[in-house]
């Protein structure tokens, strides 16, 4: 069963972040000029854009990972989810999804379709992070996590479709006494492009006391709650 998404609280898409601008209060007597602020906006843009096309590179998703592999750099990179660039796990995630989960995870922060990558990478990485939300568990580690250090396993092996599709069940457990966290299923697809495998859908199956009893392949409609 594959769960789509929909808002229930204020959407947190923002598309005013990550411009350089003063507060003066209209008067003139900022830090930099009109001039200044121009290029210094010019070069944080640079900067970025060599980081995002390093980070793009990497991968996932590539025609290089197997199934397998794919699900791990999804996980390893919403881990390291700030690195080189703010959010730049959640991002990986969605390059690393098909258009329709894609658009599924744009929707669910109730950003629209003109919406820039960042901006909706930021609302999901906001909303993911929250303390009592259930998804944290993704996007912080060790200390940070109320979770504690996780790791992943793949319990069984992977189930292939037709028509380029597979799916495959990866289980999220403590470090400290292997006991189950959650188990989820990974819908995935080939891309038409290059044949990388691409996330399509995701099942949810939560076992913290914290998020029982059992209401796992609903939450992820409710990601931002």
């Amino acid at each position: 069963m594959t769960t789509t998404f929909r808002m229930e609280e204020e959407p947190l898409y923002d598309d005013t972040a990550f411009e350089f601008s003063r507060n003066d209060g209209g008067g003139g007597s900022g830090l930099f000029s009109e001039k200044g602020r121009e290029i210094l906006n010019m070069k944080i843009a640079q900067v970025r854009r060599k980081l995002e096309e390093e980070e793009e590179r990497r991968g996932p998703p590539s025609p290089n990972l197997s199934a397998h592999e794919f699900v791990t750099a999804v996980l390893d990179s919403l881990q390291n989810a700030n690195g080189p660039l703010p959010f730049s796990g959640v991002r990986t995630l969605l390059r690393a999804s098909t258009p329709r989960w894609r658009d599924a995870l744009r929707s669910s922060v109730g950003a629209p379709p003109h919406a820039t990558e960042q901006s909706i990478a930021t609302a999901l990485g906001t909303a993911m992070a929250r303390p009592n939300n259930q998804f944290s568990i993704l996007v912080t580690k060790g200390d940070s996590s109320p979770d504690g250090h996780v790791e992943w396993t793949f319990p069984t092996d992977l189930l292939e479709m037709q028509d380029g599709e597979c799916w495959l069940e990866c289980r999220l457990r403590s470090k400290k006494d292997n006991r189950l966290l959650v188990a989820t299923g990974w819908q995935l697809q080939r891309s038409p492009q290059d044949g990388s495998w691409l996330l399509d859908g995701l099942d949810w199956q939560d076992f913290r006391d914290a998020f029982r009893p059992g209401i796992g392949r609903e939450e992820w409609s409710r990601i931002c709650g």
